[in-house]
């Protein structure tokens, strides 16, 4: 008595091979795309977060708090790149710099790649907040861009509230944004 054996033939291991290699090649791209896009929304929630700390900090202890770009995760840099990381600390000499007995409450190391760059408004290279919560000067925006193009941008008002604005419509050059 013959029994019926169970199993694929070749031809059918070799269509589904091939189903599964066009599938791989049409969301490959996509996947890519995605985690860039994951990438830069973890830049922007954790600097996002950060703002918060600095504003909650200036209200309780009555103090100016900065947030300010940065290299080594120690001092603040001139320019608007914020790209590398940035500070968060209790500004007591008002002087924009993380100085000796001032309090560091924050420090990051943004996620390292070669196509997202975060870039604050020019002349604008630092937030800071006062003991009111308010953040005066102009609005403060930081854009994150990936490979060239807006994504997002990061928006402090006057009174100190922080918002994103996801980039909408056709692609913007970040070129145009930074002066």
């Amino acid at each position: 008595m013959r029994t019926a054996q169970a199993g694929f033939t070749l031809i059918e291991l070799m269509a589904s091979v091939a189903v599964l290699a066009i599938l791989v090649a049409i969301g490959a791209p996509n996947l890519g795309r995605m985690a860039k896009a994951h990438r830069a929304n973890a830049a922007l929630n954790a600097l996002t977060a950060d703002l918060a700390l600095a504003r909650i900090t200036a209200i309780a202890r009555g103090k100016a708090v900065t947030a300010c770009p940065s290299r080594d995760a120690a001092t603040c840099m001139d320019g608007s790149d914020w790209t590398e990381g940035w500070l968060v600390f209790v500004d007591d000499d008002r002087d924009r710099r993380l100085g000796p007995g001032e309090q560091l409450l924050s420090s990051q190391q943004a996620l390292r790649t070669t196509s997202l760059q975060l870039r604050s408004t020019d002349g604008r290279g630092t937030v800071r907040y006062l003991p009111s919560g308010f953040s005066f000067g102009s609005n403060a925006t930081i854009s994150a861009c990936l490979d060239g193009r807006l994504h997002a941008a990061l928006i402090v008002n006057n009174a100190g509230r922080v918002r994103v604005e996801r980039a909408s419509g056709p692609p913007r050059s970040c070129d145009a944004l930074q002066g």
